[in-house]
């Protein structure tokens, strides 16, 4: 198969951004489309200086790439490319994982767990994905339950992996109850109705195996993501708190609204923004009164 000069050129870059020498990969391609040659030849059909594709075939059988079938004279074919570079991605993927444990050795122990800025709503969505993906042990996530539709599959191949899941979830009871898809999962409705309150709508708050936590508001597409300690047990323990009023609202949910009324409004509005008062009265009143269809 003859191949056009653009084409050549393309893969000759890529066996170049794998360690071979400009005339190793073009040696390496012209041996793929004609074989077996000899030095000669290969210097002959691709302008190429003699000493060079010397020098270059000797690299090349270093790098198990070429190799020869006949001594007199010695002519070169090369390596099947599945073989090869099965062989380079075993010899890249053994030396980063070296790397990776050698220079992990070098960091201090006491490490500097910074904030990382989230700036837009595809990057919290990729954030998130990669939390879920890597969570070992459990996650836990407060949200509206629109906002984890996106990643309904993967927590759910997450609870195969024997991930314990925990939902605090904004949203009526049948909304809610899609994410309760395992015995390894947890769901609560918010304050033991869903009711959303002041910023529900739109955050999203994770915690994942006690070591990384994530805070991001969909609406702004604005959020941060850390390992910090400190941090991390702040959103632990904002959940936790979330698990044991919905308990309480379990059981006592009558006594509540008694005493502070619906979706504890009494209560919330000594201590929540103007606007977000307003927007939970809202909220309240149509799921008093709620609209009802009109009859044709």
């Amino acid at each position: 198969m003859h191949l056009s000069t653009k084409i050549a050129t393309n893969y000759s870059k890529e066996l170049q951004e794998l360690g071979f020498t400009d005339y190793e990969a073009k040696i390496y391609i012209s041996l793929l489309q004609n074989s077996p040659v000899t030095a000669y030849e290969i210097s002959k059909n691709n302008a190429l200086p003699r000493p060079n594709v010397y020098s270059a075939l000797d690299s090349l059988e270093k790098k198990q790439a070429v190799q020869r079938v006949s001594l007199d004279p010695v002519r070169f074919v090369p390596v099947k490319p599945t073989t090869l570079f099965s062989r380079i991605s075993k010899v890249v993927q053994d030396r980063c994982l070296a790397l990776e444990v050698g220079l992990e050795k070098l960091q201090p122990e006491e490490k500097t767990h910074y904030v990382w800025n989230i700036d837009n709503a595809d990057e919290a969505d990729l954030k998130i994905s990669q939390l879920i993906l890597a969570a070992k042990s459990h996650i836990w996530i407060k949200a509206h339950y629109e906002a984890l539709l996106p990643h309904l599959e993967e927590l759910k191949l997450a609870s195969k992996r024997g991930v314990s899941l925990l939902f605090i979830l904004f949203g009526d009871a049948n909304q809610i109850q899609q994410f309760n898809f395992s015995k390894n999962c947890s769901v609560f409705a918010h304050e033991g109705d869903g009711t959303v309150v002041g910023l529900g709508r739109y955050l999203i708050t994770l915690s994942i195996d006690f070591k990384e936590a994530l805070i991001v508001n969909m609406k702004e597409h604005a959020g941060a993501f850390t390992q910090s300690e400190p941090i991390v047990n702040l959103a632990d323990s904002l959940i936790r708190h979330e698990i044991y009023l919905a308990e309480i609202f379990r059981h006592f949910s009558h006594l509540l609204e008694e005493k502070f009324e619906p979706g504890l409004f009494e209560l919330r509005k000594k201590y929540l923004p103007k606007d977000q008062i307003a927007e939970l009265k809202q909220h309240i009143r149509k799921k008093k009164f709620p609209v009802k269809p009109k009859s044709k």
